[in-house]
């Protein structure tokens, strides 16, 4: 099973790794194309206003010549020899040979298309073009037309720019292939850099699903992945938290399970065997230590649900006075059997607030029992509340032994007894406090303890008003 998740994570880095590699290539590819298109695009765009300002020019100036070869035509009845009045005319006025001949490619055609003077020779003998035919002068003599003189633009400009443009093609084909060859390296490069910390992530989330939890990842890196390498080193520090709970979980379950469990078993052999007799004096702490086993379920029970939030609460406005006169009533008697004095400090007017009345009588209860089992006779325990802005604050102060700084942030921890009062020989279950945290924190209240040694504590948790 390990095996195949880790080479489903390996399958994934790799995609990863060549989606960023291919990334990277194809916008590599994508710029020199850009760059070689626009180049040649440049060329063109430059070199045609040229021609099309020539071809709105060239026409005008043609026209004179036009007319010599349309005398010439009529003086000889055909064009037999033309080519020879052609080179032999002088660059004048209106003329084109010897001026703008150079930079214009000429050809004199018959009435079928077939050319019979040319400024290139290697032409004579050949059609007129598809593109020459649209800009041919017609040559007539009267009405008739017995020629046309066809040119086109820019001929050796234009084969010169084709030189020029096909070396840089050549240039640039050979430049960028060089480039894609330094692409290659670079987007590989740069796929390996970029995935890199998601590599790391996953080797180290392999980690922790293999057990460890003291693993962590460099939470350096920029934007969106330091975040989220910052996020998985906290959740790792969360799991190793939960981890140490449950641990201490089951290792307290046991501890607290034990001690009922080996004196239940102790009393019940001393009666089978008859060292102890079967009477109420020895059958009582048996009676004891299964209630006090049937406590310690429920309070697990009531705990896991809490924390679980499945456990129902039935919102309703209720009257903290009542609660605390209640719960005065309630443990009065419990007070008087430790000699302790149980107080009640109630303001007038007091409003109610919006809860559960049973599981906020449940919070009161544990931290009163919480109290009388820490205060000597002669003590005194307060149960007090007042109005704190949007809330009701209810506190319940006791004259104890108190709490030392550093272990008030554990006092609400399941199991939390202190390190020297470790032994059950207080009593209760040692779940308590930690259900009162839970079912506060239902009720969106907050709950906490003031104490120092010799001085007692005094616990406070908060409820909405209604």
């Amino acid at each position: 099973m390990g095996r195949r998740i880790g080479d489903r994570i390996r399958g994934v880095l790799t995609s990863l790794h060549l989606r960023f590699f291919w990334q990277l290539i194809i916008a590599f590819v994508a710029v020199i194309l850009l760059a070689g298109g626009g180049t040649l695009l440049a060329g063109h765009l430059t070199f045609r206003p040229m021609e099309i300002l020539t071809l709105n020019s060239v026409p005008s100036l043609m026209r004179p010549w036009s007319e010599s070869l349309s005398r010439y035509h009529a003086e000889h009845g055909g064009w037999d020899g033309v080519d020879e009045l052609i080179a032999g005319y002088p660059c004048g006025d209106g003329w084109i040979a010897g001026g703008l001949g150079e930079d214009i490619e000429y050809v004199v055609a018959a009435t079928n298309g077939t050319i019979v003077a040319a400024s290139r020779e290697e032409r004579v003998g050949q059609s007129l073009r598809y593109g020459e035919k649209n800009v041919a002068l017609p040559i007539q003599v009267g009405d008739q037309i017995v020629g046309y003189l066809a040119f086109s633009p820019f001929g050796t400009l234009r084969d010169g720019l084709h030189v020029v443009l096909g070396y840089a093609l050549r240039r640039f084909l050979i430049v960028g292939g060089i480039v894609g060859v330094m692409a290659l390296v670079t987007g590989l490069a740069l796929s390996r850099l970029i995935s890199r910390p998601v590599v790391r992530l996953t080797e180290a989330t392999r980690a922790v699903a293999a057990g460890d939890l003291d693993v962590r990842v460099r939470a350096q890196y920029p934007g969106e992945l330091g975040e989220l390498a910052a996020a998985f080193n906290q959740m790792t520090v969360e799991l190793g938290r939960a981890d140490r709970l449950r641990r201490n979980l089951t290792a307290d379950v046991a501890h607290e399970l034990r001690t009922p469990l080996s004196v239940i078993q102790g009393k019940l052999e001393g009666v089978l065997d008859g060292v102890y007799p079967a009477t109420p004096a020895h059958l009582e702490p048996i009676l004891e230590e299964a209630r006090l086993l049937n406590q310690l379920v429920e309070d697990l029970r009531l705990l896991a649900l809490a924390e679980a939030g499945q456990l129902t609460l039935e919102r309703r406005p209720v009257d903290v006075g009542d609660l605390l006169r209640d719960a005065q009533v309630n443990f009065g008697p419990q007070a008087d059997d430790r000699g302790v004095t149980l107080a009640l400090d109630l303001p007038a007017g007091l409003p109610p607030v919006l809860g559960d009345r049973r599981r906020i009588s449940q919070v009161l209860g544990n931290l009163v029992t919480n109290a009388l089992r820490h205060t000597s006779q002669g003590g005194r325990v307060t149960l007090s509340a007042a109005l704190d802005g949007g809330s009701v604050a209810v506190s319940v102060a006791d004259t104890g032994t108190g709490i030392p700084l550093q272990d008030q942030p554990y006092v609400f921890e399941r199991f939390w007894r202190g390190e020297k009062s470790r032994s059950r020989a207080g009593g209760g279950s040692g779940l308590g406090l930690a259900i009162a945290r839970q079912l506060v924190e239902m009720h969106d209240g907050v709950i906490g303890v003031v104490s120092a040694p010799g001085e007692g504590a005094v616990f406070t948790f908060t409820l909405p008003l209604a």
